[in-house]
């Protein structure tokens, strides 16, 4: 498998960025995970809408499922492909209904899932894990031809991930703040907790995402180096990672 980064920024969109969205392909299958602003349009640099197999989006924050009423009037008007599955929590399919002022029914169609469900897209499958963050929130862990991927999503350092985090290739982790802002109210996690994670469950290669947009990738990356000693980096628009 091979995940793109579409866009990363935690909250909002830096200058030329976007927020939270991932592009997931094996041989056979595309999947768009985490659908914020701006990730539309840099999704279509790497796949036509009518090659996508199916949306998964983590949460009902509109920094990770904004793009979706905008997606249904894309399909809805003037691409033309079968309907596409959506795969998210019940919030997030409330929340653009609520947008687009109707069930949104027709090229989209809709799975709610939680962190017992069970998916096979294609030639991946995809299993769910709640996380530690104040709406229902669920992180990924996709599976294909023997590699492992896992997205945090959005999560405070009460996350246990157990079994979920056991032999991943590639952990794309949120590190929204840098240790000195770690405190009780903030439901991210910090670069050193992500790379404290990591390191306790011996992820192959650690991938910082979801950063403040206003704070440069170096501290990041140096701190988390301190608690993480496998493969490195940090989620940029357009950057590609195996798994």
């Amino acid at each position: 498998m091979t995940l793109t980064v579409l866009g990363s920024g935690g909250s909002y969109a830096p200058p030329g960025g976007a927020c939270s969205g991932y592009l997931v392909q094996s041989d056979t299958t595309n999947l768009w995970v985490d659908c914020g602003p701006g990730t539309l349009g840099n999704l279509q640099t790497h796949v036509p809408l009518s090659h996508v197999d199916a949306v998964l989006v983590s949460h009902q924050h509109p920094d990770h499922f904004g793009e979706l009423p905008i997606l249904y009037n894309a399909l809805a008007f003037y691409v033309d492909r079968p309907p596409l599955p959506v795969f998210t929590t019940e919030g997030t399919y409330h929340l653009t209904t609520l947008v687009n002022g109707h069930d949104c029914l027709g090229p989209l169609t809709w799975t709610l899932v939680d962190e017992t469900a069970h998916l096979e897209i294609g030639d991946i499958a995809v299993r769910f894990s709640r996380t530690d963050h104040p709406v229902e929130t669920l992180a990924m862990r996709f599976e294909s031809d023997g590699s492992t991927l896992v997205y945090s999503s959005d999560t405070g350092p009460a996350w246990t991930p157990g079994a979920f985090l056991d032999d991943v290739d590639l952990f794309l982790c949120e590190a929204t703040v840098l240790a000195h802002q770690e405190a009780d109210d903030v439901p991210h996690l910090s670069a050193r907790q992500a790379a404290a994670l990591a390191s306790a469950h011996s992820v192959g290669t650690l991938v910082l995402t979801h950063r403040n947009p206003e704070s440069p990738a170096d501290p990041y990356v140096a701190e988390a180096g301190l608690g993480f000693d496998g493969a490195l980096a940090v989620a940029e628009v357009g950057a590609t990672f195996g798994a």
